[in-house]
């Protein structure tokens, strides 16, 4: 049967840019409708008045699994830091699994 009210949270695999290739994180994520997704994105900002993505990234992240340290706002800043093309990788997982939802095989 389906839900008119989603889960609150969704796991999506997450692949990050290393030098190595490519790590694949685990991410829970909170679920957004489409007001609150709206309101997400107008937050975020241009330019100078861009919010910080840590910041950014952590409003949608509840949590992972598959790194070495537990998740919290510290830890997330180290990897976006670390590997400087994972914030576009988070956000795209997040956005590609929120609005296109698993696909069956």
């Amino acid at each position: 049967m389906f839900k008119l009210q989603p889960n609150p949270t969704f796991k999506a695999e997450v692949a990050i840019p290393t030098v190595d290739g490519e790590g694949k994180i685990t991410f829970e994520f909170k679920h957004k409708g489409r007001k609150a997704l709206k309101s997400y994105i107008d937050s975020l900002g241009e330019g100078e008045n861009a919010r910080e993505d840590a910041d950014a990234l952590g409003e949608l992240i509840a949590g992972w699994s598959g790194v070495d340290e537990k998740y919290s706002p510290e830890a997330l800043a180290t990897l976006l830091d670390a590997y400087p093309g994972a914030s576009r990788a988070i956000f795209e997982a997040y956005n590609r699994a929120l609005l296109e939802g698993r696909s069956k095989n």
